[in-house]
């Protein structure tokens, strides 16, 4: 602790009661990502500085006067800066660079961030770089609903069940990953909806053909969340409360040792809501037993959440045989109190009063990254995590709630709120492995191999159902391994870029299937291996214009749910059978080059997928079930633009519009588009940031977000039995206010969601929550 307050706190107690002339700022390139290392040299003299990780810089102890600064950056071209520190005690600068070309016999050498190059690879994939959301109220998917091709729905409030589309394919199709480690069956506390947005460096969205890398049956995209590694020490500490009795808190940080390269790594969060917004219902008549036709205003009373985590990890960085060689332990759990079924549609008429869910997860990870292993250009990289969780489902309830929070005692004796009474206990186990090397035979040529095994055993009992002790007496076994290849070839002086690949699945699925009584049992075993190949290509017209195409045959297995039931709501189909998809993407993206003080970026994505054996899940209460459809066709387009204006103001824009339809011919059902998918939707962000407003170093930022979903259809269209009923169209307001002092160190952030109280209602039609207040206090400090 007296190290971390010697090398950290005290020299910036120093530097802030000091009176003597100085120099602040941050540097950054030409899209405003900070440039870390970047030198400050004061000409003429001995003083300078160099950046920090977040691009800022302070040098301090200047004579009064006139005074030139060299900038000069690995990579971009230098700028001399005058200014006169006779005006006033402390200026700041903020200096954009520009990226520099230079020819070194024939070797072009260009300086660019890890989010451009991933940008520009021939992939179809957005890169959001998560700092700009630090000081927000947000986790990771309403980070991830701001990008065009992507929209979340979501059944309710904190911790309500989920479902992401990613250009037309949606659910287990999109694989999602953190630091490329599947996140498939980490469980409901570790989903995408409970990382704070302190927690995460990048995310990194593939639309589509999906790199070897992230291994896994990703049918129609991936989504790789990656967390902060840099070689520094820092603190990041935040707390954020708000409406319906919601806390929110992230402790992380990293001591490093630059020396020795040994590195103590912490991240944590931990998330609370009661959930207890109103929503309108249609109040049962117990008289008539009927509705009423009239909505009432209610407060939901049995919705709470509690989630929690910590990650701890020790190991080496930067060293000669490893970059990275790191072992980590994270321990997690969350609680969660059911306010209706999850796979009711619309509001149902009696709401759960007592019924839970909670679970708790161990895992261990082992992680190595190494350039240059043994030889030159052989770059390699590698994991092994080991999970075990337990979840318990609790429903033995025999009392009848109303939306009121009263109840009837034992008015269904044999049953519970959600069906057959149950206490299920259900105990996963977890083990993945990846290993990647990649080899630049030379500058044009590179090859890569990717191995991958995901293992998952299942076994659980139940106090009160004969059918799930006999279901989940034994393991249920799934385990799923994939070998990938790569070539990538650089030609035309890397203007144009190609990466062929091709991906070997093999599937293995063992479950018993218990009859309804649960006397009886059957083993099911299910084998399968598919070849999977795509190709993707990207072609620089001029350095800011880029053109992409890509392809990709891609297949996704069944989970062991879909097929075999969950053991409480969803019952068995196990005739599933995999599901296929032909994956196109023809895209262009523009961006400015060479305009200091007003920037954009315009990037449009074309999307096809042609699915065969689409699994789709058919929601029936206590009696849902996942079936194939023979035929699904998605096409769609997606936009993304961005205007900067001096730095200071920001247009953001993004829409996409989806075609997706049941394209099977021998249907009834044919030329529909699919039930509870929008097909229209979008958002405007507008942003303005001001620098020492008040006083040196501070900044303030307005953010306003405004996000559209047109209307879209809950059912079958043309099934006129059922009613051509749609979840009606919404129009949601953000206004968020942050304001950061002594750069960045300290952070206030006020946020206004759906300012307009919009009524809003999203999957299976569920009402989630209106206007509500957040306010978020941040601290962060750093040292190189």
């Amino acid at each position: 602790m007296l190290k971390i307050f010697a090398t950290i706190i005290l020299p910036h107690i120093i530097c802030f009661a000091s009176m003597a002339q100085s120099i602040s700022g941050i540097i950054t390139d030409e899209q405003g990502e900070a440039l870390p290392g970047a030198t400050i040299q004061l000409m003429g003299g001995t003083k300078g500085a160099a950046t920090d990780m977040g691009g800022r810089f302070l040098i301090q102890e200047l004579t009064k006067g006139k005074h030139r600064l060299k900038i000069s950056a690995i990579g971009y071209d230098s700028q001399v800066v005058e200014l006169d520190t006779r005006t006033q005690e402390t200026q700041t600068l903020n200096i954009k660079l520009l990226e520099s070309i230079t020819s070194l016999n024939e070797i072009t050498i260009t300086g660019k961030s890890e989010a451009t190059l991933v940008r520009e690879q021939a992939y179809a994939v957005s890169v959001v770089e998560a700092k700009t959301f630090k000081n927000a109220s947000t986790d990771v998917n309403q980070i991830l609903n701001r990008v065009s091709g992507i929209n979340i729905r979501q059944s309710g409030g904190m911790g309500s069940s989920f479902n992401l589309s990613l250009n037309g394919l949606s659910g287990n199709r999109v694989r999602t990953f953190i630091n490329g480690i599947p996140m498939d069956y980490f469980g409901s506390s570790l989903s995408l909806n409970n990382f704070p947005a302190n927690l995460v460096s990048t995310i990194e969205i593939y639309k589509g053909a999906v790199p070897i890398h992230l291994s896994s049956d990703a049918l129609g995209g991936a989504i790789n969340i990656i967390t902060d590694t840099r070689p520094i020490t820092y603190l990041d500490a935040s707390y954020s409360f708000g409406s319906f009795n919601t806390h929110t808190g992230a402790l992380n940080g990293q001591w490093h040792d630059k020396k020795s390269g040994l590195t103590l790594r912490v991240k944590s969060f931990y998330n609370h809501s009661d959930n207890d917004y109103p929503i309108d219902v249609q109040i049962l008549n117990t008289e008539t037993g009927k509705l009423d036709d009239e909505y009432t205003e209610v407060k939901r009373f049995h919705d709470a959440y509690d989630s929690k985590m910590a990650w701890i990890e020790v190991g080496i960085m930067n060293k000669s045989y490893a970059d990275e060689l790191m072992v980590g332990a994270v321990v997690s759990d969350n609680y969660k109190e059911l306010q209706q079924n999850p796979y009711a549609t619309g509001t149902s008429a009696y709401p759960v009063g007592e019924a839970t869910a909670q679970s708790d997860i161990k895992i261990i990870n082992l992680s190595y990254r190494k350039k240059n292993l043994l030889v030159e250009n052989l770059n390699t990289r590698a994991y092994a995590v080991y999970l075990d969780s337990n979840e318990e489902y609790l429903d033995i309830s025999a009392n009848q709630y109303d939306w009121f929070g009263d109840y009837k005692p034992d008015v269904h004796p044999t049953t519970g709120e959600l069906g057959r009474k149950t206490h299920f206990y259900l105990n996963r186990k977890n083990f993945l492995a990846n290993a990647n090397a990649e080899y630049a035979i030379t500058a044009q040529h590179n090859l890569s191999i990717n191995y991958s095994i995901n293992r998952l055993e299942l076994q659980g009992h139940d106090d009160y159902q004969p059918q799930n002790n006999t279901q989940f007496s034994n393991p249920n076994l799934t385990n799923k391994q994939v070998i990938g290849l790569g070539y990538t070839n650089n030609a035309l002086s890397d203007r144009l870029k190609t990466t062929v690949f091709g991906k070997s699945y093999h599937y293995l699925l063992q479950s018993n299937v218990a009859e309804y009584d649960g006397e009886d049992t059957e083993l099911f075993e299910t084998k399968e291996q598919k070849i999977g190949y795509g190709l993707a290509s990207t072609f620089f017209l001029k350095t800011n214009i880029q053109l992409k195409v890509s392809y990709e045959k891609a297949y996704r297995f069944p989970e062991s749910y879909e097929m075999y039931g969950d053991g409480l709501n969803v019952i068995p189909n196990p005739e599933l059978i995999p599901e296929s998809s032909n994956n196109f993407n023809v895209g262009m993206r523009f961006n400015s080059i060479s305009e200091r003080s007003n920037q954009y970026m315009i990037e449009v994505n074309g999307f096809v997928r042609d699915s065969r054996d689409y699994i789709r899940f058919e929601p029936r209460l206590n009696r849902s079930t996942y079936v194939n459809d023979k035929s699904v066709l998605a096409k769609g387009i997606d936009l993304a633009a961005r205007y900067a204006i001096a730095s200071q103001f920001t247009i953001g824009l993004g829409g996409t519009y989806l075609d997706l339809r049941n394209n099977d011919k021998s249907s009834s059902l044919y030329g529909d588009r699919l039930p509870n998918e929008p097909f229209l939707f979008g958002n405007l962000i507008l942003s303005y940031q001001k620098a020492n407003l008040f006083m040196k170093s501070d900044q303030l930022s307005i953010t306003n977000t405004n996000r559209y979903v047109h209307d879209f259809y809950l059912k079958w269209p043309s099934l006129a039995a059922q009613g051509k009923s749609t979840i009606q169209s919404r129009f949601t307001n953000d206004l968020q206010l942050t304001y950061s002092l002594q750069e960045g160190r300290y952070n206030l952030s006020f946020l206004v969601s759906n300012i307009m109280d919009a009524k809003v209602y999203d999957n299976f039609n569920q009402q989630n929550p209106g206007r509500a207040f957040n306010l978020k206090l941040r601290y962060f400090i750093s040292k190189n």
